[in-house]
């Protein structure tokens, strides 16, 4: 298919939360600037397709579900989850080509993931492996963040720990210090992405972290890992660890405590899925 240089099409993406597809819910979603219709039919099977009818253009997601079908409410034709037409009210004759395009989608970590580029390229082993989604001892919270801006901006914000000095002073940031006595003691350029590493060390702790510590003047050594994967998924791994106790060469050091968080940058919205664990 044909690429227009803005996304990579050949990559997952997450569409939405499992949790969304209850109680016959038809979700209408933008994925790089294509109307799309998601739902989860009769067999538990989730379907996505274009989010038009392919006769006069009417909302699929203003349709209705029939098992695993759907049906146009404008003129009453119905789509089978690979989006081919297979009902017209008063007509017996169907064209064999007459439909709608489908998406393949996967449904892994509580997320609906979809693919919209290339079909035959669509392989579910090119997923985002992130085990603490799925390891109870990781205490997650699902959700969306909105921005009223363009999504290229989410990207290169998430890209750059150097912000939070100042824009999250009050919350994560902690304070001005880390913009000026931090720097990346690693920078790895991958072959789907980069990572980057940076240690602030014997430093007080962030207001966000105070809250769940009994000593809150205790200094801290803390350590921020970014991921970025291709096309816009990060991967953010923040931990505190007493200062002082030779964390930073791998020692685990009692009453550390560790937060991490994968966001999906898309072009339409934000998903995040925020975790914690105490060491």
């Amino acid at each position: 298919m044909s690429d227009d240089g803005i996304f990579l099409r050949n990559s997952w993406y997450v569409a939405a939360w499992n949790h969304e597809l209850i109680d016959g819910r038809k979700l209408a979603r933008t994925i790089l600037e294509k109307p799309v219709v998601i739902y989860r039919g009769a067999s538990g099977k989730v379907v996505a397709l274009d989010d038009r009818c392919c006769h006069r253009a009417a909302p699929l997601s203003m349709g209705r579900i029939e098992g695993d079908d759907i049906r146009c409410m404008y003129h009453g034709m119905k789509f089978e989850p690979g989006g081919k037409c297979i009902q017209i009210p008063g007509q017996d004759m169907i064209p064999p080509k007459l439909g709608v395009r489908s998406y393949p989608v996967v449904e892994r970590y509580n997320l609906i993931w979809i693919w919209m580029g290339d079909i035959e390229k669509a392989d579910p082993n090119l997923i985002v492996d992130y085990p603490p989604l799925a390891d109870p001892k990781w205490r997650g919270l699902p959700g969306y963040m909105h921005y009223k801006a363009n999504w290229l901006l989410i990207v290169d914000n998430l890209s750059d720990f150097a912000h939070l000095a100042f824009v999250h002073t009050h919350t994560l940031g902690g304070s001005e210090e880390y913009a000026y006595k931090t720097k990346p003691v690693a920078i790895e350029k991958l072959d789907d992405g980069f990572r980057v590493e940076r240690w602030h060390m014997s430093a007080d702790p962030p207001p966000y972290h105070c809250k769940v510590i009994p000593n809150k003047s205790d200094k801290i050594d803390r350590r921020n890992i970014g991921r970025m994967i291709v096309p816009g998924i990060f991967l953010l791994d923040t931990m505190f660890a007493p200062a002082g106790q030779g964390a930073e060469k791998g020692v685990q050091v009692p009453g550390t405590r560790q937060y991490r968080a994968i966001h999906d940058a898309g072009d339409a919205q934000h998903h995040a899925f925020l975790l914690e664990l105490s060491a």
